[in-house]
Formats: structure tokens, sequence, C-alpha cells
């Protein structure tokens, strides 16, 4: 998709979802996961979509694989394939993550962070987020490879007992996601005034 196309297909997303809140963060990050992010961006993708899905009046978060038994959950997440539009992307990763159907609600964030890592170069990435809803589909991951939980949080268990777990972690996209999702409910509140 060419930078033309990828504007309107942001224009057209903000008139269907809204527009979105922008915000700018800065990360440092382990050489491990560093390595993760530059390897998505040797692929061609610096970007996610990112997803708060309402179901049965909770949240919808994960666990991977790589940070099991630590109490650590969040948002699903992931990248649209070459060609793929970030809505169709949502809803692909959403299936494929949590097993829900969702139908997209409100465009709530546009985030743009850049990563560092121990004086290598800096890796500028963008976090589409929205806002969604289940519609049908079957809690539990069709992704067993990447994800080994699916459960549903409060907002108050999401900041009070996960927000906790990743600001404690030394891990900066952990770090960076606590700071997304407190962006998030931040202007998801704005947004309902």
């Amino acid at each position: 998709m060419s930078h033309e196309e990828f504007q309107t297909e942001l224009t057209v997303l903000e008139e269907r979802y809204g527009k979105p809140q922008c915000i700018d963060f800065c990360f440092e990050m382990n050489p491990e996961e560093f390595h993760l992010v530059r390897r998505s961006t040797q692929q061609g993708r610096y970007h996610d979509v990112t997803l708060f899905i309402l179901h049965q009046d909770k949240y919808v978060v994960i666990e991977k694989h790589m940070y099991a038994k630590t109490g650590i959950l969040r948002a699903p997440s992931g990248g649209a394939s070459p060609g793929e539009s970030l809505e169709s992307a949502a809803i692909r990763e959403g299936k494929e993550e949590t097993g829900l159907d969702i139908e997209l609600e409100r465009w709530v964030l546009e985030s743009h962070v850049t990563f560092t890592c121990e004086g290598h170069s800096a890796i500028d990435w963008v976090s589409y987020v929205f806002l969604a809803q289940s519609i049908g589909g079957k809690l539990g991951t069709q992704d067993p490879n990447e994800i080994s939980d699916v459960q549903l949080r409060t907002l108050d268990e999401l900041q009070n007992e996960i927000r906790p777990l990743l600001l404690a972690s030394k891990s900066g996209g952990f770090q960076y996601r606590a700071g997304l999702t407190d962006a998030f409910f931040a202007a998801l509140e704005t947004q309902r005034d």
C-alpha cells in the first residue's frame, strides 16, 4: 500500500470511528525486546493495532507464553499483513487472539512511540488504538502458539492489579503498554464528555 493509499485509509477510519487523540511516548527497551521490534521493522511493519474489547461488561486481555506466570496481561494487538487494511487487521487479530468476533466502535488513540536501547538507533512505532465490542464467537485464543491465555478483567483490575505489574517489570514494552492503557482510558473519558 502506498503512502497516499494509507493516508486515505486513515481518513476513512477517522470518518467511520472518530478522530483519535494523538500522543507521543519514548521508552527504553532491553536488547531482547528491541530485537523483536527491529525484526518487525525489517519486515516493513512499523505499527500495531491495539484493541480494548468489551465483552460481558469487562475488557478482554491476553497473556503471551513469554510472560506466563508473571501475572502480566495486556490488551490484544497485532499488525496488518501486506495489503491488508487496518480495520481488517483489527478484526482478524481480535478473532485470532481472543476467539471473539468484534466490531470496532471508536478510534480512541494514535500513539507515536520511539523505542531506544543501549545506544542503538531508535525505532519509531505507531499504535492505532480502538475501542471494540464483541458481537459473537467464543472467548479463547485461536493462536495458541503465541497466546497462552485470554481473560476478562474489569477496569479496576486493569488499573490496580495489572498496571503495577507492567510498570514494575524491566520491560520497556510492558511499560509502554501501561502508558498506552492509561492514555486510552483518559482519552476515552475525554471523548465521552
